[in-house]
């Protein structure tokens, strides 16, 4: 059997691989959340053995609920602060108050005794209490529905502003706002034209009944050239002169226009041709005679939004009517399909480098170009069609309670955000990593055998507690026999007052009602906890009041 030493020494040494893999997490910091906190012990320091959390308590040894954060008992013998094999620390309790490495509460500021970062979270212990915090990768701001979004200014249902000013031509937007060198353009269904800290509404169209709209309803603007813009309509495509207040209409709308993004600028300003969809016809406006092209007469899907992918052109990325992302190649004929990826609705399509956004009434999602990975839900919120701004670093996203930034895209790729949710096969971990990993893991696997012939009751009620709370939606306690090869009197009696049938129905309970109180659907509430969605209905309110 492996000592103590040589467990130590594989340990850190497992300790050293995940600070090479994974880098110094404290420089991904954007915004720490407080998720938790437990007052119920007095906690005296905290310990990552194995890949979870461990806390020294007054009332003994607990493990962390990866899942909800909750508290497991792991061995009541051990009272006080625990060394890191979570063996007991016969050295006395002596309080050092460390610098707090995030901001807190006064209660809390000055009387920091112990803290560790693990993946995306910070466990911290201040005034005995234990405090769990989640580092989002990204900034916030409250502003109400926010729908669209520039470099200064902001378009809500509640009001528009550019810089500090809040405009008082128009309450609202629907459309984009945009900022050109000397004047900004609101599309707000009408136009309304900002220079100089002056509004002029140069269209009006406040939608209702009594409104003209001659122009149709406006939701976006593009410079051609000096003071000559090419408009979007509901009624189709127009050239607005600026100098002379004057509007054409040069393209009629089949369907809905549909800009294809990332190179509008560039193609009207190097090719003088504005690309767009309409009515899953590919279409091409020269800027300079205002005639347009067919490019391809019928697309094979029906695009929502769409966007260019690559410097040369020729890999396009659409979301379509299908709850699915496509992906495209150019050819002399249009845009051919190449892969189709399965996901949720979404309305509103971006992208950063390898990353593409995918936004919508369920939250964001992220898409990994270079290894076709999605990661959903990475923001759950309720996005605002077309609400995206991208700077030179950064992204934001308007939803209906506000804007979300992700700051420092590039970083992002990189981060333990998603490369805690995948396993990325172009690694760059050398052969030498590999083969110490191959190696410490089958020490690993020695001394689990050979730990699990020694294990206590105690211990393996832990190891139950945790493979249940692991598999909490397929668990079964013949699940539990078989896998711990202990019939039904022997793991019913090994420590009193522990019932696994119970606890699969604690646990399945507790989950129900966290998730009914972040309002989930239930069909999710299902997947998570193993009911039934008829049984979840039936006894929401019991779950509710528990």
């Amino acid at each position: 059997m492996l000592n103590n030493h040589m467990k130590k020494i594989i340990f850190f040494y497992l300790l050293f691989l995940c600070k090479a893999s994974h880098g110094n997490t404290t420089a991904e910091v954007s915004s720490f959340d407080i998720k938790k906190i437990h007052a119920e012990k007095i906690f005296y320091n905290v310990i990552l053995f194995e890949n979870d959390i461990y806390v020294g308590t007054n009332k003994g040894v607990f493990v962390l609920n990866s899942i909800d954060s909750s508290l497991i008992l792991f061995n009541e013998a051990i009272k006080g602060t625990i060394n890191s094999n979570l063996s007991k620390n016969t050295n006395g309790l002596r309080i050092n108050y460390r610098k707090p490495p995030v901001d807190l509460p006064l209660t809390y500021q000055n009387t920091v005794t112990d803290f560790i970062y693990n993946k995306n979270y910070l466990y911290l212990i201040s005034r005995g209490d234990l405090l769990i915090f989640e580092n989002k990768p990204y900034a916030f701001s409250a502003r109400g529905s926010v729908r669209s979004i520039s470099k200064n200014g902001i378009g809500t249902y509640s009001g528009v502003f550019i810089g500090d000013t809040r405009l008082k031509k128009t309450k609202y937007t629907d459309g984009q706002i945009k900022e050109f060198d000397s004047i900004t353009f609101v599309c707000y269904n009408g136009l309304i034209a900002y220079k100089n800290s002056i509004e002029t509404v140069v269209y009006d169209n406040s939608n209702s009944k009594y409104s003209n709209a001659e122009y149709g309803i406006i939701s976006d603007i593009y410079l051609i050239k000096d003071t000559h813009y090419l408009v979007i309509s509901s009624k189709g495509i127009y050239i607005y002169n600026y100098a002379d207040n004057s509007f054409d209409l040069v393209y009629s709308a089949k369907k809905r226009i549909i800009p294809i993004k990332n190179k509008i600028d560039n193609r009207m300003l190097n090719n003088k041709e504005f690309h767009f969809i309409d009515a899953d016809k590919y279409n091409s406006l020269d800027v300079i005679n205002f005639k347009t092209t067919t490019i391809q007469d019928k697309l094979e899907i029906s695009i929502q939004d769409i966007l260019e992918c690559s410097f040369d052109g020729a890999i396009f990325y659409a979301i379509g009517e299908k709850n699915s992302l496509f992906k495209f190649k150019r050819s002399s004929k249009g845009l051919d399909l190449v892969k189709k990826y399965k996901t949720s609705y979404y309305h509103t399509i971006t992208d950063s480098e390898d990353l593409i956004f995918l936004t919508g009434n369920d939250g964001l999602t992220i898409f990994e170009k270079a290894i076709e990975q999605l990661h959903t839900h990475f923001i759950v919120d309720e996005f605002n069609s077309s609400a995206v701004y991208k700077s030179d670093r950064d992204i934001s996203f308007g939803s209906i309670h506000g804007v979300y930034t992700i700051q420092n895209v590039s970083s992002l790729k990189n981060s333990s955000y998603l490369r805690n949710k995948v396993n990325n096969t172009k690694s760059n971990l050398n052969i030498e990593f590999i083969i110490l990993l191959l190696v410490l893991a089958t020490c690993f696997f020695i001394i689990k055998i050979v730990k699990k012939k020694h294990l206590s009751n105690e211990e393996v009620v832990v190891v139950i507690k945790k493979f249940i709370s692991k598999n909490l939606n397929t668990v079964t306690l013949h699940t539990l026999q078989e896998k711990f090869d202990l019939d039904y009197n022997a793991i019913n009696n090994l420590q009193k007052g522990f019932s696994p049938a119970k606890f699969i129905k604690q646990e399945r309970n507790k989950t129900a009602k966290v998730l009914f109180l972040k309002e989930e659907p239930i069909s999710k509430i299902a997947t998570h906890t193993g009911y039934s969605e008829s049984y979840l209905i039936k006894n929401k309110y019991n779950f509710m009041k528990a």
